[in-house]
């Protein structure tokens, strides 16, 4: 993949993962972080999760071989498809979901009980 296509997959993975994360921090209230917060754990959240899922046999097609750029070069297909964009957002959305979640878990573990 050229420069341009891997900055449009992580705009996209970015994108998806802050609204992801917002998603559920609206729909769960406890979550007590400000929204800056919630939009940076979603960025992080949908990144690390699309470059986890590029490594696993199967599913990196999907979400497009970020780390390897000879891949899309030496397959001939040009690399940014449909597929690659709707893969990379959903995992950059999955991302963000379980990201936030994570760290809602992680503060009410780490908080006293009432």
């Amino acid at each position: 993949m050229s420069g341009p296509e891997i900055a449009t997959l992580l705009v996209v993975e970015i994108i998806c993962g802050t609204a992801g994360a917002m998603a559920v921090a609206r729909l769960w209230r406890e979550i007590d972080l400000g929204w800056r917060s919630i939009a940076v754990i979603g960025m992080l959240g949908g990144v690390v999760l699309t470059l986890l899922a590029a490594q696993i046999p199967g599913v990196g097609r999907f979400v497009g071989h970020v780390e390897n750029v000879i891949d899309a070069a030496s397959r001939g297909t040009g690399g940014l498809t449909p597929t690659v964009l709707v893969g990379a957002g959903v995992a950059g959305l999955l991302g963000g979901v379980i990201s936030i979640s994570l760290v809602a878990f992680l503060r009410r573990a780490g908080s006293p009980r009432r």
